[in-house]
C-alpha cells in the first residue's frame, strides 16, 4: 500500500471506522492459496448461517419448516441443503429478512429494477465496508482511491452534508460527475475540456453510457490525456463494446461484475484472463437446473451469498445472471478464483432526436423510490421514437396517480417533449421468445 492510499484510508476511517484494517486484510487474503481462502469462506459461511437462524425471522421459519439446523451443515457440500433465495421471497417478506439485532438507524434501504423491470426493495448494514473491494480493484490497475476520476453514472450526493463529507475524504481529488441519463454532444464536449484540465486516471460508468460517449468520441474526436483504465459496470460488456470504448478513451477497459444487492462480486485485473471473484466476502455458486454445482467451464445460473452482511442476510440468492468458473489461475499474483464474463442483465439505450442517450442502466431505476408499488414495468421505443411505459401495479398498494406522476416527471425531465410519452397500466407483461425484455426498440429510430 502506497502513502497516498494509506492517508486516504485514514481519512475515510474517520467516517467509517475499520476501513483501513479491512483493506489490509483484503490485500492479504487475495494472495492466499485457494485452500486457505476456502477455509476463510467456510468459516464465515457457518457464522452467517448461525446468525440467520437465531436472529432473522424468515430464515428461522424456513429452516425449521424443512427440518434443517445450521449445526447440520458441517461440511461445505452440506451448504447445498440451504434453500435457494429468490427475488419473490424478498419482495413478499421484506421485514422478515431484517435481523432482530439490527437497529432501525443501522439499516440502509435500497432497491433495484434489474434488467427484468421488476422492482425489488432490500436493505443492508449502513456502516458495512462495501468500498474495500473497489479499492482492491483500483490497486490492480495502479489507481489510488484519491486519484482524479470521471464518473458517467447516477446516484450523486444530493445534500450539502454528503458533498462536504465526500470532499473531506477525497481531497484533493477532482471528480467529474456526468449524468448518465443525458449523454449528448454538448455534454461530451464539456467533459473533454474538463478532462484536459484534471487529467483523470480513471473513467467509470454504466456500459450504456460509456458506449454512447465512445460513439461520440470516435465520430467527432477529442484530445484529452488517456486515463489508466476505464471501469465498466452495471451490465455485461461485449467484446465489440470493449474494443470501441478502449479505442475512444485510449485506455484498457476493466469489466466489473456486481449487482445492486451485492455491489462487488468480481472484477478483471490488467491480465484480463477472467474476473477475480472476491471470494473472502462473497460466496459464489454456479448451478444447473437441478440446483447442483456445474463443472468448471460449464455455464449455469449464479447464486450468491454476501458473507459479511448480517443486518439483511441474503443467503444463496439467485439474481438471474448466468456465468461459469474458469480453469487455472491468473499470473498477476492475485489468487482469487476466476469467472468468465457474466451473461444476463442486458439493457439497451434509448436515443432521443437531439442525440441524447438515456442509458438503459438508468432506466431500470425509474421506480427505485417506490419499488413496493410496482410488480413490473417495461419501456418500448416505437418506430417514430415515441415511448410507451407499461406498468403492472402491485394490488397490495394503491395510488396509481402518484405512481404515474413519478414516472412521468422523471422521464419528461430527460425527454423534454422531444418525443411522445405514454404510460399504460397493464395486467401483465409477457416474455418474448422465452425471455422477459425490459427495453424493447421496435426499430432503431434512425436518429
Amino acid at each position: 500500500m502506497n502513502a497516498a492510499t494509506y492517508h486516504y484510508l485514514l481519512r475515510y476511517s474517520a467516517f467509517k471506522p475499520g476501513a483501513l484494517g479491512a483493506y489490509k486484510k483484503a490485500l492479504e487474503h487475495q494472495g492466499l492459496p485457494p485452500a486457505d481462502l476456502q477455509q476463510i469462506s467456510w468459516r464465515k459461511t457457518r457464522a452467517l448461517l448461525g446468525h440467520a437462524y437465531e436472529h432473522v425471522p424468515w430464515y428461522n421459519h424456513r429452516f425449521k419448516a424443512i427440518g434443517l439446523h445450521p449445526l447440520d451443515i458441517v461440511l461445505p457440500e452440506h451448504f447445498q441443503q440451504v434453500p435457494i433465495l429468490t427475488r419473490e421471497d424478498m419482495a413478499e417478506n421484506f421485514e422478515r429478512f431484517i435481523s432482530k439485532k439490527a437497529g432501525p438507524k443501522s439499516l440502509k434501504l435500497s432497491s433495484t429494477g434489474g434488467s427484468s423491470g421488476k422492482p425489488l426493495k432490500f436493505a443492508m448494514g449502513k456502516y458495512g465496508q462495501r468500498e474495500v473491494q473497489k479499492w482492491q480493484m483500483y490497486s490492480w490497475w495502479g489507481v489510488d482511491p484519491g486519484d482524479n476520476m470521471v464518473s458517467l453514472y447516477r446516484g450523486l450526493p444530493k445534500s450539502g452534508l454528503q458533498r462536504l463529507a465526500l470532499g473531506l475524504v477525497n481531497w484533493p481529488q477532482k471528480a467529474l460527475r456526468v449524468d448518465a441519463t443525458q449523454i449528448d454532444p454538448r455534454g461530451i464536449g464539456e467533459l473533454i475540456e474538463k478532462m484536459r484540465k484534471t487529467r483523470p486516471k480513471l473513467i467509470h460508468g454504466y456500459v450504456g453510457a460509456l458506449d454512447a460517449a465512445a460513439d461520440h468520441l470516435i465520430a467527432h474526436g477529442g484530445d484529452f490525456p488517456a486515463p489508466k483504465v476505464v471501469w465498466a459496470t452495471a451490465a455485461p460488456i461485449t467484446k465489440i463494446q470493449e474494443n470501441k470504448i478502449s479505442r475512444a478513451f485510449k485506455a484498457p477497459v476493466c469489466d466489473q461484475y456486481g449487482c445492486s444487492e451485492m455491489y462487488f462480486i468480481a472484477s478483471q485485473c490488467p491480465r484480463q484472463k477472467g474476473l477475480h471473484v472476491f471470494a473472502d466476502t462473497v460466496k459464489l455458486e454456479i448451478l444447473d437446473p437441478n440446483d447442483d454445482p456445474v463443472p468448471t467451464g460449464t455455464h449455469g445460473r449464479i447464486v450468491i451469498t454476501k458473507l459479511d452482511e448480517y443486518h439483511f442476510p441474503m443467503i444463496r440468492y439467485a439474481n438471474g445472471d448466468r456465468g461459469r468458473f474458469l480453469e487455472g489461475s491468473c499470473d498477476c499474483g492475485v489468487k482469487l478464483p476466476l469467472i468468465d464474463r457474466v451473461k444476463g442483465r442486458v439493457s439497451d439505450n434509448i436515443v432521443l432526436p437531439d442525440g441524447t442517450v438515456m442509458a438503459g442502466e438508468f432506466l431500470t431505476t425509474i421506480f427505485d423510490t417506490i419499488p413496493e408499488s410496482i410488480k413490473q414495468f417495461q419501456i418500448i421505443q416505437q418506430r417514430d421514437s415515441s415511448i410507451d411505459l407499461n406498468i403492472v401495479l402491485n394490488p397490495k398498494h394503491i395510488g396509481k396517480e402518484k405512481i404515474v406522476a413519478v414516472a412521468r416527471d422523471l422521464l419528461q425531465a430527460r425527454i423534454q417533449n422531444q418525443v411522445g410519452l405514454r404510460i399504460h397500466q397493464v395486467a401483465e407483461i409477457r416474455p418474448q421468445g422465452g425471455k422477459l425484455k425490459f427495453i424493447i426498440k421496435e426499430q432503431n429510430p434512425g436518429l
